[in-house]
């Protein structure tokens, strides 16, 4: 029997569970009804621009990311008739992506519909997990529970529901619940490693949420039994599981009886023995390689190494003062090289504090080296940094402006996807509708509306999700 397919796609799962979770939740601004219909007339512009090149791979992307958001606009149907322009093997795979959009626009309703008409096992599993996570959010647990018992109990998915909706209950202060709950999830993870499918790949690392979950509600005890459980899954877990177990322990101790702690550091060490190892030789070579820089050009670094810990003290805002510093501490570093990185650090140090005439000059510097230099890709990475900071000052021409100097196309298009869903965001939809019609290639417009209408759906952009 192959194996192989299924571990790729159950380690996947559980890496992505926690994103899809917050991803699915409702969005707390829904779009207007004016928002959808821009944002159908979008997308229904984006389809037009893609059906003669339906069948490139660029363009099936594209299609890839407009299913979901014509579903988010509440037109499911439009949606399936997208997936019939894709090949048979990616529609069943995509439609959790679908049910995510639903879920986030609200559309409960229509998101069981879809996960029901589901053919394939993997996809429909993982969309009526993305229901479970929205109901067990928003705490109608007796709903989220109907919709786990729609998963077959011999899928790993059945187990995580159970995970999700207890883990919600505990926030909502139904700590009993939850713990009966955790109990069962337990078993029920417990009943998938002793079958000998191929489940204790997963069954791993939902064992290691359990017992999370349970060491959260005071549970120690059983924490450690089900820690201890989980240790029986390990010899047939692959890396990419071990690596995904690892990560979800990785939390803080503080609080946590000795006991417990002491569990959990020996399961980690057997999940991944030489972790601690590896780390510290990673350190050892970037200590090494620090040393080296600085032993080699002290001078240049420590203008650069000011700017870096400028970057790190997380201060709300910069003051003028300190941004001018900033910018005079750029303009000493050397080598060149090293003047057009910091460059772009300093942009973003800018953008975060709004200090967008700085972020302008912080851009001048670094081109001023992409000119000495003769860098084109550098010179087009700052004019994208350029177009982008224009757009936070909402100069929408003058961004316009900087990406149509931008050499290389797909450079071009990506800018200009960036400005246009900044645009759509501040309500300049129209202007954005406009620059993505004057695209001359079918492709580079798609992705322009389907940005436009990711701002307008008040989805997070370029978001693509689904299965292998």
């Amino acid at each position: 029997m192959c194996r192989r397919p299924r571990v790729v796609l159950i380690s996947l799962l559980v890496a992505t569970m926690n994103v899809s979770a917050q991803d699915s939740a409702p969005s707390p601004n829904p779009p207007t009804p004016k928002e959808k219909e821009q944002a159908l007339t979008a997308l229904t512009e984006a389809r037009r621009a893609l059906f003669p090149v339906r069948r490139k791979t660029e363009a099936r992307q594209v299609l890839v990311r407009i299913a979901p958001l014509l579903a988010a606009a509440g037109d499911t149907a439009g949606a399936q008739e997208v997936l019939t322009l894709l090949p048979a093997n990616l529609r069943d795979a995509i439609q959790p992506a679908i049910v995510a959009a639903q879920l986030r626009s609200g559309e409960l309703a229509a998101a069981l519909e879809t996960a029901a008409a589901i053919s394939a096992d993997n996809p429909q599993a993982a969309a009526y997990l993305l229901i479970v996570q929205a109901q067990a959010k928003s705490e109608d647990f007796d709903g989220a529970m109907r919709t786990a018992a729609l998963i077959a109990g011999v899928r790993v998915e059945s187990v995580q529901a159970l995970v999700e909706v207890a883990k919600e209950e505990n926030h909502a202060g139904k700590r009993a619940e939850a713990t009966q709950l955790l109990r069962r999830a337990a078993a029920a993870a417990a009943s998938l490693i002793s079958s000998h499918d191929e489940t204790p790949y997963c069954a791993l690392s939902v064992l290691a949420q359990i017992a999370k979950e349970q060491d959260s509600i005071g549970e120690s005890a059983e924490a450690a039994k089900t820690l201890r459980l989980a240790e029986t899954a390990l010899p047939e877990a692959d890396q990419g599981c071990r690596f995904e177990t690892n990560r979800s322990l990785q939390d803080e101790d503080e609080g946590r009886p000795g006991v417990l702690q002491n569990e959990i550091a020996q399961f980690r060490e057997r999940l991944v023995p030489s972790a601690g190892l590896a780390g510290n030789e990673e350190q050892n070579e970037e200590d090494s390689s620090s040393t080296e820089v600085s032993a080699s050009d002290s001078m240049s670094v420590t203008p650069l190494m000011q700017l870096q810990q400028l970057g790190q003290n997380q201060q709300p805002t910069l003051t003028r003062e300190q941004a001018l510093a900033a910018l005079d501490l750029l303009r000493s570093v050397k080598p060149l090289y090293q003047r057009a990185h910091a460059a772009m650090g300093t942009i973003q140090l800018m953008l975060a504090s709004g200090k967008t005439g700085e972020a302008e000059e912080a851009i001048h510097i670094g081109m001023e080296v992409a000119d000495t230099v003769q860098d084109e890709n550098l010179r087009d990475i700052l004019l994208a940094s350029q177009a982008h900071t224009r757009a936070a000052a909402k100069d929408w021409e003058g961004a316009r402006a900087s990406v149509q100097e931008i050499a290389s196309a797909p450079q071009r298009t990506a800018a200009l996807v960036d400005i246009a869903f900044s645009a759509a965001e501040k309500g300049r939809a129209q202007l954005a509708l406009s620059w993505a019609t004057g695209e001359v290639s079918p492709l580079s417009e798609a992705r322009v509306l389907v940005s436009i209408a990711e701002a307008l759906l008040h989805q997070s952009q370029q978001q693509t999700f689904f299965l292998r």
